[in-house]
C-alpha cells in the first residue's frame, strides 16, 4: 500500500525534490519574515526551558553521582555511565544492600553504552562538580541546537518563504514529549543522539544535492556519533534508505534506479550497523526487563508490545497528551478519555492522509516514524522515545494547519481544525512542558519526605557498629522508588567518613568495591513492596510475617516490573537477596502475587530493625507484634543529621 502510494506521489505535483531547485521565491520579504520567526522560536525555546535550572537530580542522576565520586572505573573502563546493571553479580550486590528490590530477577540488565553523553557528564563534573544548574544549562544548549537542526532539515521539505516552516519548527520545539529529555539530566542522551541522526540525514541530503563529495563520509561519521550516543541512532540507515526510496533523482525512476546510486553508502551504513550490534551485545551491553525489552532475549514480549506502544505513541504525538500521566493501563482505567484521545488521533491521521497523500514528504516521514517505533518499542508509552518521530510529525501538523487555513473561509470545520490542532500543539503542549518542569523540579522535594521521616525516627549521629536495617512496608509515590537508596546515602550519614581507601584500592574490582564500600555503611534501606496504599501484616512467629495489600496485588505497575523479565510468579518461589528471605505464598489465577512471607535472621523486635509505613503524609516507624498487629512505634526525638 505504501509502495503504491509512493509511486503515485512520484508522478504527482509535489514538493521540490532534494537536489532540485526550489521555485522562484515570490517575495523576498516573506523568507526574511520566516527566518526571523525561526530565530524567535530558537530564542524562546532557550528562555522557555530556563526554569529547569531550578531543578536538581532525579533517578539515574544519583547513580551518575555515585559512579563519578566513588566508582570512577565505571566510567573509565568504557567511557560509559549508563551501564547501571551489567551482570548477575551486580544484581546480587545491589539487592544485598537494598539498591534493588528483593524481587529483582538475576537476568535483569540495564546496561546501555553511550560514551558521548557520558563524556559530557564527566567533563561537567571535572569543571563544576555536581552542579545541577550547569547540567541543565548544557542540556538546554543541546536542545536548542537540535531545534536548529530540525529547522535546517525541514527547509528541504518546506520553502523558507512559507510560514508553515516556522510553525513546524515551533511545534517541534514546544513538543511536551521532549520536556523530560531536557529536564532530566541523565536523559540528555536522547537529544545528543537525535542531533547526530539529524546531522547525518542533513549531510546525506547535501550529498544528494551535489554540495561536496566529502558529505558522503560525513554521513558515516555522523552515524558513528549517533551510535555512540544512544541505541536509537540505528534508525539513520533506515532514514537514508527512506529518503532515497521516496525521492527519486528524476521523474519516472524505478525503485532500484533510485537506490543504486546510494548503494555503496548504504552498504557502509549497514556494515557499521552489524558491527555495532555485534560489538554492543558481544561486550554484554543491552537491556533486559519487562520495561526495557530486549528483542533478542524476549522476542515474544517485544512483538506483543510493538503495536500497543506504537498506537499509544501515535496518540501522544497527535494529541500532545502523555498517556503515562493517566495510568499504566489508560484504556482500562480511563476508557472515556482513551476513546476521546484515540478519536482525535484517528481523525488527525485521516485528514493528513486525505490532504497530504500525494506529497512525497508525507510518505517519507511516515516511514521514519515506523522505523523509529521498531527501534524504541517498550512495554509502556514513553514520550522520551518520540524525539526523532516528532520531527516528521511536526511537519504533518504544520501542513495540516496550512491546508486547513487555506480553506478557512469555506466552512467552519476548517476553522475549528486550525484552532484545535494549533491549540493542542502550540498551547496545550507548552503548558504540559512547563508542568513537567515543575514536577521534576519538585522531585527532590518528594524524595525529602523520605529523608525527613527517617531523620525524625533514627539517630543518625550515633549509628550502632552492627548497623541498622530499615524496611519500608509500603510507599508514598512510586516515582520515588527509583534509586532512592542512592539519594538517602548522599543526604543522610552512612557511618563512613571516607571511602577513599576503598575507592583507590587497586586490588579491588568494581563488584568488590560495591560489597566493601556499601558493606562498611552502618545503615541500609530495603523495600518490601512499592505498594501505594495500605498493607496488612500478620506475624507468623517472632521472625516471620506475611504481608498482603489491602487492595490489589503486588507488582501492579511497571515501576515494580522494571526489575523483572516477565517470568511467571509461582507459589513457593523464594528470593534471598541478603539477610531477609521472601517467599511467595499466594498467587491469583491471573498470575498476580497476593501474599509474601518475609523471614529475618533476628527477631522482629531487634533494635537493628526499623519497619516504616507511610501514613498518608510521612513515613512512621511501626512495630510488628507477635499478635499480628502493626502498632506505631514509640518515637524519641532525633537530632537532624548533617548532610555529608
Amino acid at each position: 500500500m505504501i509502495g503504491r502510494a509512493i509511486e503515485r506521489a512520484a508522478t504527482a505535483e509535489a514538493m521540490p525534490l532534494a537536489g532540485e531547485e526550489a521555485p522562484a521565491r515570490p517575495v523576498a520579504s516573506k523568507e526574511t519574515r520566516v527566518k526571523r520567526l525561526v530565530r524567535l522560536v530558537l530564542a524562546f525555546t532557550a528562555i522557555f526551558y530556563l526554569p529547569s535550572l531550578a531543578g536538581g537530580f532525579m533517578a539515574d542522576d544519583w547513580y551518575h553521582r555515585l559512579a563519578l565520586d566513588h566508582l570512577p572505573e565505571a566510567f573509565y573502563e568504557r567511557l560509559n555511565l549508563f551501564g547501571m546493571i551489567r551482570s548477575a553479580e551486580e544484581v546480587a550486590a545491589f539487592k544485598r544492600f537494598g539498591l534493588m528490590p528483593w524481587w529483582a530477577s538475576d537476568e535483569v540488565r540495564i546496561n546501555f553504552w553511550r560514551p558521548i553523553p557520558s563524556i559530557t557528564h564527566w567533563l561537567e563534573y571535572q569543571a563544576f562538580g555536581h552542579d545541577p544548574a550547569v547540567s541543565h544549562l548544557v542540556s538546554i544548549g543541546f536542545y536548542v541546537l537540535s531545534v536548529f537542526l530540525v529547522y535546517r532539515l525541514l527547509t528541504r521539505f518546506l520553502p523558507e518563504s512559507r510560514w508553515a516552516l516556522a510553525v513546524a519548527v515551533a511545534v517541534f520545539a514546544l513538543d511536551d514529549a521532549h520536556a523530560l529529555n531536557i529536564e532530566w539530566i541523565a536523559n540528555r542522551n536522547e537529544t545528543i543522539g537525535g542531533s547526530f541522526v539529524m546531522l547525518g540525514l542533513l549531510t546525506f541530503m547535501r550529498y544528494r544535492e551535489g554540495k561536496g563529495r566529502y558529505n558522503a563520509p560525513l554521513v558515516a561519521l555522523s552515524y558513528l556519533g549517533a551510535l555512540l550516543s544512544k541505541e536509537s541512532g540505528l534508525v539513520l540507515p533506515l532514514f537514508v534508505f527512506a529518503h532515497a526510496l521516496v525521492f527519486p533523482s528524476k521523474e519516472g525512476e524505478g525503485i532500484w534506479a533510485r537506490l543504486k546510486p546510494h548503494a555503496p553508502l548504504l552498504a557502509v551504513l549497514v556494515a557499521m550497523s552489524f558491527a555495532y550490534v555485534a560489538l554492543y551485545f558481544g561486550f554484554g551491553h543491552g537491556a533486559n526487563s519487562v520495561y526495557y525489552i530486549n528483542p533478542m532475549k524476549n522476542p515474544g514480549l517485544w512483538a506483543a508490545q510493538f503495536f500497543r506502544s506504537g498506537f499509544y505513541h501515535a496518540v501522544i504525538l497527535a494529541t500532545g497528551v502523555p498517556l503515562h500521566i493517566l495510568s499504566s493501563t489508560p484504556v482500562q482505567d480511563y476508557p472515556l478519555a482513551a476513546v476521546a484521545l484515540g478519536g482525535v488521533t484517528l481523525g488527525f491521521w485521516a485528514v493528513a492522509l486525505k490532504w497530504l497523500r500525494h506529497e512525497r514528504a508525507f510518505w517519507f516521514f511516515l516511514l521514519t516514524m515506523i522505523a523509529g517505533q521498531v527501534i524504541v518499542t517498550t512495554s509502556f508509552p514513553d514520550p522520551r522515545n518520540l524525539f526523532l518521530p516528532s520531527i516528521g510529525f511536526a511537519y504533518l501538523v504544520a501542513r495540516v494547519i496550512e491546508e486547513a487555513y487555506a480553506r478557512w473561509k469555506e466552512r467552519w470545520t476548517y476553522r475549528s481544525l486550525v484552532v484545535t490542532v494549533g491549540g493542542l500543539h502550540l498551547v496545550l503542549a507548552p503548558v504540559l512542558s512547563q508542568a513537567c518542569i515543575y514536577i521534576v523540579n519538585n522531585f527532590e522535594g518528594r524524595y525529602a519526605v523520605l529523608r525527613d521521616s527517617l531523620a525524625r525516627s533514627i539517630d543518625y549521629d550515633h549509628l550502632p557498629e552492627d548497623g541498622v536495617e530499615v524496611y519500608f512496608l509500603n510507599w508514598h509515590q512510586r516515582e520515588m522508588t527509583a534509586v532512592y537508596g542512592l539519594y538517602l546515602r548522599r543526604v543522610l550519614p552512612t557511618g563512613v567518613s571516607d571511602y577513599t581507601p576503598i575507592v583507590k584500592d587497586p586490588k579491588l574490582g568494581y563488584v568488590d568495591k560495591l560489597y566493601k564500600g556499601l558493606g562498611a555503611e552502618r545503615i541500609h534501606y530495603f523495600s518490601l513492596s512499592y505498594l501505594h496504599g495500605d498493607v496488612e501484616v500478620t506475624a507468623v512467629n517472632d521472625r516471620e510475617f506475611v504481608m498482603r495489600p489491602k487492595a490489589g496485588h503486588f507488582f501492579p505497575t511497571l515501576f515494580e516490573q522494571l526489575y523483572t523479565t516477565g517470568t511467571p510468579w509461582q507459589v513457593g518461589q523464594e528470593f534471598k537477596p541478603g539477610t531477609l528471605r521472601a517467599t511467595i505464598e499466594k498467587v491469583s489465577p491471573e498470575g498476580d502475587v497476593l501474599e509474601v512471607r518475609f523471614s529475618f535472621p533476628e527477631p522482629l523486635t531487634s533494635k537493628r530493625y526499623k519497619f516504616m509505613m507511610y501514613d498518608g503524609e510521612k513515613f512512621v516507624p511501626v512495630e510488628i507484634g507477635a499478635n499480628g498487629k502493626v502498632a506505631a512505634a514509640a518515637l524519641s526525638p532525633s537530632p537532624s543529621p548533617a548532610t555529608p
